[in-house]
């Protein structure tokens, strides 16, 4: 069977949803016959299964990773390869590593709606945006609950990327914007009110080995500097 016979019958049966079976084809493959579009329909198939809810889900994410990985070189400028990590990442809960690969096709393809509405764009990138929020959220009313010593501290409202945070202890209102979202952590943009009517304005990059990481790192660096100033705002 010449290669392209074998990539005419792999195509075929990924779009009869015969899944199981390129996997069975092509993992027998010698290595020099698996060629990069062979490999990506190998991935897509892994990435496939684990959609459909089978007990080897996290097997099957993790393995349509490491072949996408593997053929990365070829594939980074690749909308389709770019758009199946991606939506493998989302669909395995890695928002913050899904969200790179949906943005990354957004720049390519900014010029370009009908490409956008025909990968469901928008949505992907709505959702994880959605989710690292609320993830984001989690972090920032620990850590400062925990820094501020105030158990009272209440999430006011929270309005696309903005969260505004109360604390009763001290009479102060925060506003955190999130931007430039991604696995190490993102931007975290802080504006402060004080009881004396003083406004503040504070900008931190955060990063770290997980996305909770980076944004722990971002909120301490705040803390470690609002500490420095706290007093001038309050009468001893």
């Amino acid at each position: 069977m010449t290669n392209q016979e074998l990539c005419d019958k792999i195509d075929a049966l990924y779009n009869a949803g015969e899944f199981e079976e390129i996997v069975s084809i092509v993992e027998n493959l010698p290595e020099k016959e698996q060629t990069y579009h062979i490999l990506f329909v190998l991935a897509a198939a892994y990435s496939d299964l684990s959609d459909l809810g089978d007990d080897d889900f996290n097997t099957y994410h993790y393995k349509a990773i490491k072949i996408l990985k593997k053929i990365a070189d070829q594939g980074e400028n690749d909308l389709n390869w770019l758009y199946l990590i991606g939506r493998t990442y989302f669909n395995a809960n890695f928002e913050e590593y899904a969200i790179e690969y949906f943005e990354k096709i957004n720049r390519i393809c900014k010029k370009d709606p009908d490409l956008d509405n025909y990968m469901n764009l928008n949505y992907f990138v709505e959702k994880c945006q959605k989710y690292l929020y609320e993830r984001t959220l989690t972090v920032v009313v620990v850590t400062l609950e925990n820094a501020a010593k105030d158990k009272d501290l209440t999430v006011e409202s929270i309005q696309g990327n903005h969260i505004n945070l109360f604390f009763p202890k001290y009479n102060i209102k925060l506003n955190i914007a999130i931007s430039d979202l991604r696995r190490s952590g993102a931007c975290l943009e802080y504006t402060i009110s004080y009881p004396d009517n003083a406004v503040e304005h504070y900008k931190f990059e955060g990063y770290g080995h997980t996305f909770e990481n980076g944004i722990t790192d971002a909120l301490n660096r705040f803390i470690t500097e609002v500490n420095n100033n706290l007093a001038k705002h309050y009468k001893k």
